[in-house]
């Protein structure tokens, strides 16, 4: 298969736990979908910002690795960021616009990897 789009977007942690302090539940609750907050639930509060930005982060690399024609059909709970048991996040497309748009633009995968260092989250998404 070709590449379709990758973006890439960086976070810096620490604005966004100003962000989820000032915001809370208001701000997660636009953002993240449930599946998101309740794994996030399970950290500790320092963990947790570092978690939010890395979702963050994916979910603005997946916007930018959209083709522009596609783009108007994502919004922020569109993608679900998840991790497996071995701590590897992966993208699920919840809305069926969105999954069909990618299929016809002939988006088979989506492949997501996401890091963080102390003050800072980066993800890179490569639609393929």
């Amino acid at each position: 298969m070709a590449i379709k789009g990758m973006g890439i977007d960086i976070v810096e942690i620490s604005r966004l736990a100003r962000v989820l302090s000032r915001y809370g539940d208001k701000f997660i609750g636009r953002i993240y979908t449930p599946a998101e907050a309740a794994a996030c639930d399970r950290l500790s509060e320092a963990r947790s910002a570092v978690y939010y930005a890395g979702r963050w982060a994916a979910k603005e690399a997946f916007y930018k690795a959209l083709p522009a024609g596609v783009q108007h059909l994502s919004s922020w709970q569109d993608v679900q960021i998840l991790s497996d048991g071995m701590g590897r996040s992966s993208v699920c497309v919840c809305t069926g616009r969105l999954r069909e748009a990618l299929a016809g633009i002939g988006v088979g995968s989506v492949h997501l990897s996401i890091t963080h260092e102390r003050t800072h989250c980066v993800a890179v998404v490569v639609l393929e």
